[in-house]
């Protein structure tokens, strides 16, 4: 029953990578989704805990285009594993889909942090015991740090590489996708720090960490699937 949890800056694959992995070991993978579930625990609007997790200022209005975008798009065309948000969500309810593009009362910075943190510690633990899946981000590398049964990858890429991943996947400018690119680095890190006492680029947190820039999406999946022989050892 093997668990795995992909960590990465924006832009470097993390997605991708990991959707090959959870289709060559038949497993579930799980992305944004964590989110939808730690909402329903805390009585929080989905979006709320986004913009925690991301603090994005500048942008704000930009991302939330976005994410209408990519619903819609998800829901016209019928297919799973949108990139930003992974597979699954065209069957969120039709009330967290409203909240995620919509308006809510509820600002980040009044959701408690610890009980964000318990809400998302506890559907990542209820992740881990459920086995046989991909867990992307949210953190999953230290709330299941040293749990047995579970590999911790690392995906890493240079920033140039990732501003350009981003200005072909949302058609921004040079200039817009540096800036969000760095504003998303930036919540990312602080993020960390802030929840977990740590970096996310810390390698000790990792079994493996990949450089995007030298391997293709492909081969790096190969490597961690082939990694994930040692689970069993």
């Amino acid at each position: 029953m093997p668990v795995i949890t992909i960590n990465g800056p924006i832009g470097c694959g993390s997605v991708t990578v990991g959707q090959m992995v959870s289709q060559e070991l038949n497993l579930n993978f799980v992305d944004r989704l964590i989110f939808t579930q730690a909402a329903r625990l805390m009585g929080a609007p989905v979006k709320v805990l986004i913009e925690k997790e991301q603090r994005v200022v500048r942008f704000k209005d930009r991302l939330s285009r976005f994410i209408q975008t990519v619903l819609e798009r998800s829901a016209v065309a019928g297919v799973s594993g949108d990139p930003y948000f992974g597979p699954g969500i065209e069957s969120l309810p039709a009330e967290t889909l409203a909240e995620l593009v919509g308006e809510s009362p509820l600002s980040p910075s009044k959701v408690d942090d610890k009980a964000f943190l318990e809400a998302t510690t506890k559907v990542v633990n209820d992740l881990h015991r459920g086995g046989n899946v991909v867990i992307i981000g949210r953190g999953a590398n230290v709330i299941l740090a040293d749990t047995p049964g579970v590999m911790h990858v690392g995906l890493v890429a240079p920033l140039e590489l990732r501003v350009e991943t981003m200005m072909q996947r949302e058609h921004l400018d040079l200039d817009e996708a540096e800036i969000y690119v760095r504003e998303l680095d930036e919540a990312w890190n602080i993020y960390f720090r802030k929840f977990f006492n740590t970096s996310p680029t810390e390698a000790s947190r990792y079994h493996i960490v990949l450089n995007m820039e030298k391997i293709q999406a492909s081969t790096a999946a190969e490597v961690i699937v082939h990694a994930c022989g040692d689970l069993a050892s």
